[in-house]
Order: C-alpha cells, then sequence, then structure tokens
C-alpha cells in the first residue's frame, strides 16, 4: 500500500486542494496509506477525500466514485458483453422475422394477384355479348347438353 503525503486544510478534516499529493515526506504533510486499487483515484481527486480521524493515516473515498479495482471493471465489461450479445442476437431474429414477413407478404400479393387475373380472365367481357348473347350460350350450350345426357 502506497503512502503518499498531502497537506491537511485548515480544519485537517481533507487534504489540501492546492496542494498535491506527494511520494515524499516533508513539514506540514501528513502520510497516508492509498491501495493501490485507489491510486487513480486519489491522484486525480485527493481534495474530496477525507480523512477517518484526526491522527489516522487512512483516508475516505467520497461515496461517488466507483471502484477501480480489476474485477469490477472486468464484471462491468462481461455485463456489457452480454448486452451487447443479446442486443444482437435480438436485432438477428427481429430482421429475420422482418425478412419472413416481407417474403410472405410478397407471396400474398402475388397470390392475390394471379387470383385476381384468374377471375378476370373468367369473366366475359360485355362487349361480346352484344347480339342475342350468342358468344354466351355457345359456351354454356355443350355443359347444359351434356347435363340433359345424364
Amino acid at each position: 500500500m502506497p503512502t503518499y503525503y498531502v497537506k491537511p486544510d485548515s480544519n485537517n478534516k481533507f487534504p489540501d486542494k492546492d496542494t498535491a499529493p506527494v511520494l515524499e515526506p516533508a513539514d506540514g504533510l501528513r502520510a497516508v496509506n492509498i491501495p493501490t486499487t485507489s491510486i487513480q483515484y486519489f491522484t486525480r481527486y485527493w481534495w474530496m477525500y477525507a480523512f477517518k480521524s484526526d491522527d489516522s493515516q487512512e483516508v475516505t473515498p467520497p461515496g461517488n466514485l466507483p471502484p477501480l479495482d480489476n474485477d469490477y471493471l472486468q464484471e462491468l465489461i462481461d455485463q456489457q458483453k452480454k448486452q451487447i450479445d443479446q442486443q444482437t442476437t435480438d436485432i438477428q431474429s427481429l430482421q429475420k422475422a422482418n425478412k419472413d414477413l416481407k417474403s410472405a407478404n410478397e407471396l400474398t400479393q402475388q397470390g392475390l394477384m394471379e387470383a385476381v387475373d384468374y377471375l378476370s380472365s373468367q369473366l366475359s367481357p360485355a362487349s361480346t355479348t352484344t347480339d342475342t348473347g350468342s358468344a354466351a350460350t355457345s359456351s354454356a350450350a355443350p355443359a347444359s347438353s351434356a347435363a340433359s345426357e345424364s
């Protein structure tokens, strides 16, 4: 655990904001032990740490700084990777479902168009039945004669 030396503020509660911590002892500086995992935060935000007591070499970090130890950071990375993997899987699933729906929609539209074309071809145009309807009766005649034969 490295020892840093800080100048206490006038109330002896926090390190002085205007004097950065040093690694060598000097007059007017107070020794504080900093855990290895907290060095990065302490060297950036030393004035936010509070002394645990008037004669203690320990300081308490402010509550709004997250821990920087490797296990904690690795856990955050793993959690984010799981979220990204899940979201990627969800996106791929949604893209496949969207593609399937588009294919089904195209098939439905194609089927509807074929049905319309078929039904349109089965309707006799109104302009061909001008006389006495001979075109309509000629196509129906074999069916009625076939029905009478049976």
